[in-house]
């Protein structure tokens, strides 16, 4: 358990760090320094990337991460699973090569702007290769006990590589089509030192051992294996077809501003990687003991600390909107309402708590590609029909409605067959407190753009955290500000 907590702190860590990064870089750097429609051809390379490489991983990530452990003999390479891994890999890429080349043209039919796509779309395929060698090696790095490293390139080191070339592009060292180039290399460098790392640990052993794979064991890859790329495609194709259809709809300018505005709205979710990680080691062993009323006990607390958490980081978001679009620029005046809902979105989905925890590891874990298919279908079909009526904003209420459905049915879900039900009056005590906090910035006047972000965030954040601690709406929160308070208390 030492290990664990560890681990999740120095991920944890690094995640922040990586945050704080990618923070200067889009909301600083991005909109004064790069064109809308570069922002926008990033934006879709890595939404094409991203659904791509899950496809092409054919479903080897969930197999490493539940089959894995009947392979584990160190002294034998672990049965030739890496051959395996690999193997998988490559062969879905070269799969993935053939669709791609047949329906590139298609994807770009007709599109006023498509040039400036066309002569980066090998991208793309560059991309999806490391990024589906860098998924399987960190899932098997993390069953060697290492959860960090692979946190570690993708939140900080990916972000750093994108913030120096930025910086590159920004003092003229190097041009805007080496600076293209330069974003794909760091989204692609990941795979590369994940491998390099496993090969210093003396980790790559590619010898293959098929004698070790029984009928029955084949026949619960191929099962896991087609589940996992179910759902790790649209787990992928939730969060990036959005913008693949605004570019299809409209055009790559107006991709790069919903790119940006989309990145403010999932600053509401920051603290929910890490609660949920500690919560789904709870969760599993739970399941495993059968403690349905521990289970219980889990998931009402992550619905209302979740949306506290959540709550809070909205409302600072929200208050400084036109801080906000003043650094942004006039160029995103439009993405206003487009933060408000992406925000919105990702509100309702961590006050909805850990339910996907609670579902994927019971025996009801299938489930999760039925209410996966939802949100798709809803994602899909909502953003066809409100981007021509409201552009880039249609997107973002297409999301909020798919996520607020989706997650609706989720909790119905998890009511009708365990009987679990964790929304209570807390919640209208907290949306209570935001609203009264909100109507408190109302009274601030106009500062300096610096100084009123400072004031303005530091006055509603207190009152906000006053009022909830004062209210002992979270006992979980309460206690952990005492533990605080006497910690410091004891060192002075």
């Amino acid at each position: 358990m030492g290990l664990i907590i560890k681990q999740s702190i120095k991920g944890s860590f690094w995640s922040y760090l990586g945050v704080l990064l990618g923070f200067i870089t889009t909301s600083f750097l991005f909109p004064k320094y790069v064109s809308t429609e570069i922002i926008g051809l990033f934006g879709v390379i890595v939404a094409y990337s991203t659904i791509a490489s899950q496809l092409s991983s054919l479903g080897i990530k969930g197999v490493t991460g539940r089959l894995f452990p009947y392979f584990r003999n160190e002294s034998n390479g672990h049965n030739g699973f890496l051959f395996i891994g690999v193997s998988v890999v490559l062969i879905g890429f070269v799969l993935f090569l053939a669709v791609f080349s047949f329906i590139s043209p298609y994807l770009l039919e007709g599109k006023a702007d498509s040039v400036l796509l066309t002569d980066y779309f090998f991208l793309i395929k560059v991309v999806t290769l490391f990024v589906s060698l860098y998924g399987f090696f960190d899932s098997y790095n993390k069953l060697l006990y290492d959860a960090v490293y692979g946190t570690f390139l993708q939140e900080f080191v990916q972000r750093l590589l994108i913030l120096l070339f930025t910086l590159l592009f920004i003092f003229n060292i190097i041009d805007i089509n080496f600076f293209v180039l330069a974003y794909a290399f760091s989204l692609s460098m990941k795979g590369i030192l994940i491998f390099a790392h496993l090969w210093r640990k003396k980790s790559i052993k590619l010898k293959p051992n098929f004698s070790f794979i029984t009928l029955k064991l084949r026949k619960e890859i191929i099962s896991v294996a087609l589940f996992s790329l179910l759902a790790g495609f649209g787990t992928s194709a939730v969060f990036s077809i959005d913008k693949i259809i605004i570019f299809d709809l409209l055009d790559l300018s107006y991709t790069g501003v919903y790119t940006i505005a989309f990145f403010f709205g999932t600053l509401v979710v920051i603290p929910s990687r890490p609660l949920l990680k500690i919560a789904g080691t709870i969760i599993a062993d739970a399941w495993k003991d059968n403690d349905l009323k521990k289970i219980d006990s889990i998931y009402k607390k992550s619905c209302l600390n979740q949306f506290i958490l959540g709550s809070v980081l909205f409302l600072g978001i929200w208050v400084n909107i036109d801080n906000i679009l003043e650094i942004l620029g006039d160029d995103y005046l439009e993405a206003k309402w487009v933060i408000f809902f992406i925000g919105l979105s990702f509100l309702i989905d961590m006050g909805t708590g850990a339910k996907n925890l609670v579902i994927s590891l019971s025996k009801q874990y299938r489930m999760m590609l039925l209410f996966i298919s939802l949100l798709i279908v809803l994602v899909i079909v909502s953003n066809y029909i409100f981007i021509p009526i409201w552009g880039i904003l249609g997107a973002a209420i297409a999301s909020a409605i798919s996520m607020f459905v989706t997650n609706l049915v989720k909790c119905l879900f998890i009511y009708r067959k365990y009987g679990f039900q964790p929304f209570n009056y807390r919640f209208l005590v907290v949306i209570s407190i935001f609203i009264l906090s909100y109507i408190t910035q109302l009274l601030l006047p106009e500062l300096s753009l610096a100084f009123d972000i400072i004031i303005r965030s530091f006055i509603v954040g207190g009152v906000f955290s006053f009022l909830i601690l004062a209210s002992k709406v979270s006992g979980e929160i309460n206690s952990i500000v005492k533990k605080g308070y006497d910690l410091i208390k004891s060192k002075l």
